[in-house]
């Protein structure tokens, strides 16, 4: 109970706390910030990304709404490898929180999701390079709200 109350209060100040031009930067005091939006909304379908990179380090939040499933959404941590964007997605549902790994391949202005064997326990992929990235919900790069 105590970790689902701080990882709320969590993701209530970054979802919430920061003005356009506010960033939070782990790692190198001058290192330059780049944030990022990318979303897809059709179907019933919603998934929403913000993501803040600093060199190849990524962190934000995302949300995945898909229809005829519970609606979950959290903190994402990662590093680009390759066009390639392999994070941790700590996330609530149905008032549990849990962690998976998740990858996207940038094309064009475009994420699209990847998919492979994942580990016993479901959080991890078991290998990254035989990732299929054939999702057919791409998500696009969008404004970030201000």
């Amino acid at each position: 109970m105590k970790k689902q109350m701080l990882f709320s209060i969590s993701m209530l100040f970054l979802l919430t706390g920061c003005k356009k031009g506010d960033f939070i930067v782990f790692g190198e005091p001058n290192a330059t910030v780049l944030k990022e939006c990318y979303e897809y909304d059709k179907d019933g379908n919603s998934i929403s990304m913000q993501i803040e990179t600093t060199g190849k380090d990524v962190f934000g939040a995302m949300t995945y709404k898909l229809s005829e499933k519970d609606k979950n959404a959290g903190f994402i941590k990662g590093k680009w490898e390759n066009n390639i964007l392999l994070l941790d997605y700590t996330f609530l549902s149905e008032g549990t929180e849990s962690t998976r790994q998740v990858a996207f391949q940038r094309k064009d202005n475009q994420l699209i999701e990847g998919y492979g064997e994942m580990t016993e326990d479901g959080t991890k992929f078991k290998e990254v390079s035989q990732l299929k990235f054939t999702s057919t919900m791409p998500l696009s790069k969008i404004d970030c709200p201000k």
